[in-house]
């Protein structure tokens, strides 16, 4: 007798069925779609080794959602499939393979855990904004590759996930001044004494005249302590032994990771800024390095968009809009060791909290799809006191229509997903939004500025925006752009999940959730007539949208980064209501 095969556990089962989901949505392998009664359907998906069969529905915006496992069907017998068998599927190198399947295990063994060792809490509901940045630790609902965190291992993830809450002190480093650019808005000596308080400059500069070095040659630059061990004993050898960088030691007040692990809380003052620092970690789809050229742009176009929101009336009419603005950064730039570029950096970005007033609660946005102990919504209480209806109007008008606005009248288009994103509530009523991260997310059409003159002069910055091409950087070369970027986030990898769940925890109907962003987005347009040209122009209705492919480029390594997918918006009309 054949001893039977090992079930996939929890955590590898919800791998398993993001697989296949993403698979279906981006289109990875050919299958068949058969209509079953009450918008079931069943999916027949042909790969090269084995044939799978799955029961789910498609979403909004065309996403798939599995209900239970597929299953692997092969000579008249069916069983769950595995990771290895799905990922034999894909038309990759050997090499590749081995790769994307780390990151599935890697994914199931960080996940796995946190499921064994953190203490589940009753709610989240009352968490103040930097509890809840620990607390949310399900990743991302769709990418299959949601913890992956590669490069970490089990110890790392202890020490400087999100979910542990463990804190931890920077490490220092002193860096030869002509390899550090600065971007501070003060002299640097000034500006760092009222960063990180008096006393840990005294002991950092203390620790860099004891290392050898002095003032007026070096510059002072924190290092996440993660991030300077995978440095210091390959990557820097030259440099430490030359003494270009000299090590200090460990200094300051206790840090946390936000979801994003690179930016740091400030558990010891959580009025004081959030410092993001690099980290050669691989999640979900990119390195998490950050470029150098960002950090000379991230102060001029935060100023930018704060003087947008500040000088025009709809902003503070319609909403209320905050920006956490990137004021501060320096980078490590030489052409010695071309292993180290955007591998030693710096931003301080401004906290959440200084931004609150009393009786405020800042969210981050992906929690309000979020599933308590309880079966319910991480937004249960607001919905129970203000109605569904009521509070999904209110909350899109104070957080869709303000970015739909920026992209309208001003010609730029933010990365809005769950995590750039803050929710704020007063007594759970939505009253605004937190806008962050625009070094790295922000795009913008010229054309479209209504202040030109304003825009950053990027050529100035850093001299590799002087090579950057159209659509490299920041500037873009179409209205289209700036809708699939925020279409994307906002809409397709966001707000999808919290219609979603509205519909399956409470019955409220995908296609009266999206009826809402439809009427809300129509009586912008309607209320905003000189702009009736230029909102038709992004064409945000057209029954047909471009989605960005978040799993094809692990998936066939190809380079394709899109797919044609049904709008949501469109929803009444074009999906059988459910």
């Amino acid at each position: 007798m054949s001893k039977p095969s090992k079930l996939p556990n929890q955590v590898e089962q919800r791998i398993i069925r993001q697989c296949m989901e993403a698979i279906l949505f981006e289109k990875l392998l050919p299958y068949e779609e058969y209509d079953l009664e009450e918008g079931w359907k069943q999916f027949i998906v042909q790969g090269s080794i084995h044939t799978y069969q799955c029961l789910g529905k498609r979403s909004a915006f065309d996403r798939v959602r599995l209900q239970g496992m597929p299953l692997k069907k092969d000579k008249g017998s069916q069983a769950i499939p595995t990771i290895d068998d799905l990922i034999g599927e894909a038309p990759l190198t050997h090499q590749q393979k081995k790769v994307l399947m780390h990151e599935l295990k890697q994914t199931a063994l960080l996940s796995e855990w946190n499921e064994q060792h953190l203490v589940s809490l009753r709610s989240r509901r009352e968490l103040s904004y930097e509890q809840l940045e620990a607390s949310l630790t399900e990743g991302h609902p769709y990418h299959p590759c949601f913890k992956a965190r590669t490069g970490f291992a089990l110890e790392d993830h202890q020490r400087y996930g999100n979910e542990a809450k463990a804190t931890f002190q920077l490490v220092w480093l002193g860096i030869k001044k002509e390899d550090v650019k600065t971007y501070y808005p003060e002299e640097e000596h000034s500006f760092l004494q009222k960063e990180f308080g008096h006393q840990t400059w005294k002991q950092v500069v203390e620790a860099l005249c004891q290392a050898g070095g002095q003032l007026y040659e070096y510059r002072l630059m924190p290092i996440h302590p993660w991030q300077w061990s995978y440095l210091k004993e390959e990557v820097l050898e030259d440099e430490l032994q030359t003494k270009d960088i000299l090590f200090l030691g460990t200094f300051g007040d206790q840090y946390g990771a936000t979801q994003s692990l690179r930016t740091l809380l400030n558990h010891s003052d959580v009025q004081k800024a959030h410092v993001k620092l690099p980290l050669h970690v691989m999640n979900t789809s990119s390195v998490r390095t950050i470029q150098s050229e960002s950090i000379a742009a991230a102060a001029p176009i935060s100023q930018w968009l704060q003087t947008i929101v500040e000088q025009d009336s709809f902003f503070y009419k319609h909403g209320d809009v905050r920006i956490l603005k990137e004021y501060a950064g320096a980078s490590y730039e030489t052409a010695k060791n071309p292993r180290i570029k955007d591998e030693l950096n710096v931003l301080f970005r401004d906290s959440v909290t200084r931004h609150l007033q009393d009786g405020e609660q800042a969210i981050p946005f992906n929690a309000l799809s979020m599933i308590e102990n309880d079966g319910l919504l991480f937004i249960d209480t607001s919905l129970n006191t203000y109605g569904i209806k009521a509070w999904l109007t209110q909350l899109v008008n104070v957080s869709v229509i303000p970015i739909i606005h920026l992209c309208v009248e001003h010609g730029i288009a933010l990365e809005a997903h769950g995590q750039n994103v803050m929710l704020i509530q007063d007594n759970g009523w939505p009253k605004g939004i937190m806008l962050r991260d625009f070094h790295e997310s922000l795009e913008y059409y010229e054309p479209f500025s209504r202040n030109k003159d304003a825009i950053p002069d990027f050529s100035s910055l850093h001299k590799q925006f002087q090579v950057g091409k159209m659509n490299d950087y920041y500037w873009m070369s179409s209205v289209e752009a700036l809708r699939e970027l925020v279409v994307d986030t906002l809409f397709v990898y966001h707000l999808t999940e919290l219609s979603w769940q509205l519909d399956a925890v409470y019955g409220f109907k995908e296609g009266s959730f999206w009826t809402i962003v439809s009427r809300c987005l129509n009586n912008y347009r309607e209320k905003n007539a000189l702009s009736k040209v230029r909102f038709d122009s992004f064409q945000f209705f057209s029954q047909m949208q471009t989605a960005e492919s978040l799993f094809r480029k692990k998936w066939q390594n190809d380079g394709a980064t899109q797919h044609l997918i049904r709008n949501g918006l469109q929803m009444e009309e074009v999906y059988v209501t459910r």
